[in-house]
């Protein structure tokens, strides 16, 4: 930044130099034309004073620079009113052409006085020419001469011209050089991770100000990470604790139910008895160390990328795990219903666990439920925004309200004891809940106490 800011300090000093250098030639060079038409003017109106006294031939008898006092720079001219030279200065007066086209000339004729600029071919320069009639001669007196310009003197004065830009030059890297460090000083002094816009240009105060806020923004963020990974950090020591505890359970009953058979105080009538304990204890902990491995990989996104999504028919799903549920609602005295609005209703999504989604919600229905109970599915399409609609809605004991942000999270049972007596592993709606952020579905739940529970779950249509 530094060594650009130098840069464009410097060309901006050459560049006020260079306009300003070009102003004053442009003011300087008016201001010569000026000057030179000016005295060559003062000059013919003496001259002509001096021929309407003697006559033109005295010019004949003396040199220019004796009458003129102006020396060689200047030419004087006789013209006849028919345009012939009849005396020139520089040039014998036979070898020059008629001079009636010439417009200083005729400017004199018409108006006693004219003048113009043009290059002369019997000099080879430019020159500028002023014209004057005397008034009681018929006679036409021009004077001549060089034109002076900047040009000119600037050649005449190359060297100290040529000295005066090369010290501007190093006067120019030399401000930049100081300027940018002077500018940049200030800059250079502010600490990124305190700043303060009190010593800074106000042009910088914008900027400073927001530096000031993204670094309360980060730390605010930082403190949300801390407070997340002691959070994260919380609920993994207590889903570690509850794996434990869940595990245990089992391990506990297998092992009591093993040392009783060993030790011989089992009856060999009773003996299946224990084994069938042991069987079933045996698949609570498969079950439970399946739905262990599922959430990992959902939380993982591993599952994702092992299963394909593909169209699934929400309505072939629904009807299908109210089959599979038929029987185990049977028992429980509660009855399950599917209805949908279209024969055909599909999403893009992994079959598979939009299948656990809806079958772990339904399962729930049924278990906390009442004799004479329902549980009813809806499914329908959600036109005004898109999305299809699965409802999940049942007459059981409900959910408490304080209960309700938090039977989504990991073994969360609101009635532990009655949560034993149905069974469940305790991860069935974490899972629901992490299968739907990987559809990038959403869940609403409405529940009240003896009144009943739906859940709403809203599908990308």
């Amino acid at each position: 930044m530094r060594s650009q800011l130098a840069k464009h300090i410097f060309t901006a000093c050459m560049i006020v130099f260079l306009m300003s250098f070009g102003l004053i030639f442009y003011v300087w060079n008016s201001y010569l034309a000026r000057r030179n038409l000016s005295e060559l003017r003062d000059k013919a109106l003496y001259l002509s004073a001096i021929a309407e006294h003697n006559g033109w031939e005295f010019f004949q008898d003396f040199q220019e620079k004796n009458i003129s006092g102006q020396g060689e720079n200047a030419r004087i001219t006789i013209i006849a009113p028919d345009g012939s030279v009849l005396y020139d200065s520089v040039v014998p007066a036979q070898e020059l052409p008629d001079h009636s086209d010439r417009i200083e000339f005729q400017q004199a004729l018409r108006n006693g006085q004219g003048s113009c600029e043009r290059y002369s071919e019997s000099l080879l320069k430019k020159t500028i020419n002023y014209a004057v009639k005397p008034e009681h001669s018929e006679i036409i007196l021009r004077v001549s001469a060089e034109k002076d310009t900047v040009w000119i003197l600037l050649f005449r004065m190359l060297s100290p011209m040529l000295a005066i830009v090369f010290f501007m030059i190093i006067l120019s890297v030399l401000l930049a050089f100081f300027s940018t460090k002077a500018i940049m000083k200030p800059i250079n002094q502010l600490d990124p991770e305190n700043p303060d816009d009190r010593n800074i240009y106000d042009e910088m105060k914008p900027f400073v100000r927001r530096l000031i806020f993204q670094n309360q923004q980060i730390h605010r963020q930082m403190d949300q990470l801390q407070e997340e990974h002691k959070k994260q950090d919380a609920i993994r020591r207590e889903f570690t604790a509850n794996v434990s505890h869940e595990l245990k359970t089992p391990l506990t009953s297998i092992s009591g139910f093993a040392e009783i058979i060993r030790d011989g105080y089992v009856q060999q009538k009773d003996i299946s008895h224990f084994a069938d304990n042991i069987y079933k204890e045996a698949q609570r902990m498969i079950v439970l160390v399946n739905d262990i491995l599922k959430l990992s990989k959902l939380e993982s996104g591993s599952f994702e990328i092992q299963n394909k999504r593909e169209e699934v028919d929400l309505c072939a799903v629904c009807a299908g795990i109210r089959e599979r549920l038929t029987l185990n609602a049977e028992k429980q005295g509660v009855s399950i219903s599917c209805y949908s609005e279209d024969a055909e209703i599909r999403i893009m999504g992994i079959a598979n666990l939009i299948d656990e989604i809806i079958y772990n919600i339904c399962d729930n229905a049924i278990k906390y439920n009442r004799i004479g109970g329902f549980v009813k599915i809806r499914i329908r399409r959600e036109r005004e925004h898109s999305e299809v609609l699965v409802e999940i809605a049942d007459n059981g004991i409900g959910i408490p309200e304080q209960d309700q942000e938090r039977i989504f999270e990991r073994f969360y049972r609101v009635n532990k004891s009655h949560s034993k007596e149905v069974g469940g592993t305790g991860l069935g709606l974490s899972i629901v809940k992490h299968g739907m952020a990987m559809h990038h579905a959403r869940i609403v739940l409405e529940s009240k106490e003896q009144e009943g529970t739906c859940v709403r779950l809203y599908f990308p249509g």
